[in-house]
């Protein structure tokens, strides 16, 4: 399929989680994330088009990342799979920071299979979409969408902050990156 307009493309990372990522498979957010959250209202506010839609990863994080934001502007936010955490199955909870770790140091020709079904489905996903579009999803997701429109073979290339914007286009079948999220260095805690 040939693409003929350009969409606009927003990738907000999750604010800040109540638990780290081996401690709790879905924590919702921390009192900062929340806060996080109501100042990245105020932050894509004035940059947002009149018509877009919404998804959410189903991860709680992200879904109450969006809470505010959809409480300002009444949209309807649909929940999609493809934009939820990097997958990990067989990995136990308390193993999950050792293999987050050997994932940040990882090219994408050293991913596993299901890491790399992962990936490209977001990327197939990304694709598709017809109207300018906002994803509350997560560091890894915005990462492998990063690398990909940069070409990178490191799956990790930036180190987007909770809450930050990505921002990409896409005018006809090309993606480009317009603003990364704002960086920081992440801890796997």
């Amino acid at each position: 399929m040939t693409n003929k307009q350009s969409v606009t493309i927003y990738l907000i990372r999750h604010g800040e989680a109540k638990a780290a990522w081996d401690q709790d498979p879905d924590p919702s957010l921390s009192e900062k994330g929340k806060q996080q959250s109501e100042l990245l209202k105020e932050e894509i506010l004035p940059d947002l088009p009149s018509d877009f839609e919404a998804i959410s990863s189903p991860l709680l994080r992200a879904q109450e990342t969006a809470i505010p934001l959809k409480e300002k502007l009444d949209f309807e936010l649909s929940i999609n799979d493809t934009f939820s955490e990097i997958p990990s199955p067989g990995i136990p909870l308390s193993d999950r920071r050792d293999w987050l770790r050997a994932v940040f140091d990882a090219n994408v020709k050293e991913l596993q299979e299901p890491q790399l079904l992962w990936r490209n489905s977001i990327i197939e996903s990304l694709k598709l979409l017809q109207n300018n579009t906002i994803i509350f999803s997560h560091f890894m997701v915005i990462n492998c969408v990063v690398g990909w429109i940069k070409n990178s073979e490191k799956f990790v290339s930036f180190h987007p902050d909770n809450c930050s914007i990505t921002k990409i286009i896409r005018v006809e079948d090309k993606f480009k990156i317009l603003n990364l999220g704002r960086d920081f260095t992440t801890t796997v805690q």
